[in-house]
């Protein structure tokens, strides 16, 4: 059967995922989950996930949720473990890039949580207290990442490695946002310099087209 790929090219780990299976030509079904849809309020879709989150993996009767899971998992069963591939399997280099995606969670992501989603929750007027004040120290975030980001860039690309992988991605897709919002991070050299590779990797504009229109439809700015 063909792995399926649950998924809305706006949230961050979705989009990640997406993109990996497409740079690396995996055939895959891309299943479209809309938040607030019928489809993903349903039992069907709670069998899948119970937490009612995208993305998720049906690989066959195997059911996987949680998008660095995911990458991780896709990239031992397709087996991109080469010495210059997404998931290299040598140990240093792999434990460089757990290193990274284990900090993201509580680094890179919150440029969603804490200046994304208040920002469209202003838009949809239900926006909170939280939300405001996390608006509020937005450009503190931005600085305090950043400046961490740019010692993970030791070498071209995040991992310390002169290639990119699943942890490039995964940062790219927090980053890309802000960006189509007007941030400007050009003071942040390395960052910047890793921010044009990402953009030359294959299926970039592609990949983005469903975030720009999100992005366009809500009137996000920086």
């Amino acid at each position: 059967m063909t792995l399926k790929l649950y998924a809305n090219l706006v949230s961050q780990p979705s989009r990640t995922v997406a993109w990996v299976l497409k740079v690396k030509g995996v055939a895959h079904e891309l299943v479209s989950v809309d938040p607030g849809s019928d489809f993903i309020k349903s039992d069907e879709f709670a069998a899948i996930n119970p937490n009612r989150l995208v993305p998720a993996i049906k690989d066959d009767d195997f059911v996987l949720t949680e998008g660095m899971a995911i990458l991780q998992y896709l990239g031992d069963k397709y087996e991109w473990t080469g010495p210059t591939d997404l998931y290299p399997k040598d140990l240093k280099v792999r434990a460089k890039i757990n290193e990274f995606l284990h900090w993201h969670h509580t680094n890179t992501r919150l440029f969603t949580i804490d200046i994304v989603r208040p920002e469209i929750a202003k838009k949809l007027k239900t926006v909170t207290p939280k939300d405001l004040t996390a608006l509020e120290d937005k450009d503190s975030l931005i600085e305090e990442k950043f400046d961490l980001l740019e010692t993970f860039l030791a070498n071209d690309f995040i991992a310390h490695t002169d290639f990119p992988t699943i942890a490039d991605y995964t940062a790219y897709c927090e980053i890309d946002q802000l960006e189509l919002m007007g941030y400007d991070f050009s003071k942040y050299l390395k960052v910047s310099a890793w921010i044009a590779r990402m953009k030359s990797q294959p299926f970039n504009d592609e990949i983005h087209e469903t975030l720009k229109g999100f992005i366009n439809q809500f009137g996000l700015t920086a």
